[in-house]
């Protein structure tokens, strides 16, 4: 039930860059940068937005303003430090670990699957700061990205709705979204992702027991 997407990563603008300038860092054509993020016009990437940008003959990761949180055609799955424990509270009210963190069918499976009913409330696992909510990035449907402090992000994908938008601050255990199957998922789940310094964590690790 994980996403399919294709090789790259998630990338968000920094002021005065423009698109142009991140079409050629990363190696590939503008076009292609606008049609995944389902975009129109070079104008409409701005200081903040976050988007997601095909793997090319460059790698973006390198560029010093950038704050990249996935890269799915290498992704590093690393334990997480025994501190985070508890750092974290589950998303859904009554969670249950459909597939888990790791690798699966030769592959990264860079969150863990969460089976729920379509509408079923999905909340922030800590207070922190919407830096994206959309469908713009292919495979994970209605999308929202939070990102929280000590360089720490966390990602809930296939929502039915979307309950914020993007700049919202939103506190810990908010309603911020219902359970889906939007994107490339065969039944409705919550996907969610932990992401500390750029690298796929076990979300598990986070929770201060189990569901």
């Amino acid at each position: 039930m994980h996403p399919e997407s294709p090789p790259g990563r998630w990338y968000v603008v920094s002021e005065g860059e423009t698109l142009a300038d991140i079409a050629k860092t990363a190696g590939v054509p503008a076009e292609d940068i606008l049609e995944i993020n389902g975009l129109d016009r070079p104008d409409q990437v701005r200081p903040g937005k976050l988007l997601f940008v095909l793997d090319g003959a460059a790698n973006i990761a390198r560029a010093a303003p950038a704050v990249v949180i996935a890269n799915r055609s290498a992704a590093a799955l690393a334990p997480s430090p025994a501190s985070n424990a508890g750092r974290l509270r589950w998303p859904l009210e009554k969670p249950f670990v459909g597939s888990p963190f790791g690798t699966r069918g030769g592959r990264p499976h860079e969150g863990i699957d969460l089976p729920a009913a379509i509408g079923t409330p999905v909340f922030a696992a800590a207070a922190g700061r919407v830096v994206y909510a959309g469908n713009g990035i292919r495979g994970y449907g209605n999308l929202i990205v939070l990102q929280h402090p000590g360089d720490l992000l966390t990602v809930y994908a296939h929502n039915s709705a979307l309950l914020v938008t993007q700049g919202d601050e939103v506190q810990a255990g908010q309603k911020v979204a219902l359970v889906g199957q939007t994107g490339h998922a065969t039944g409705p789940h919550l996907h969610f992702e932990v992401r500390q310094g750029q690298i796929p964590r076990d979300p598990m690790t986070f929770f201060g027991g189990p569901p």
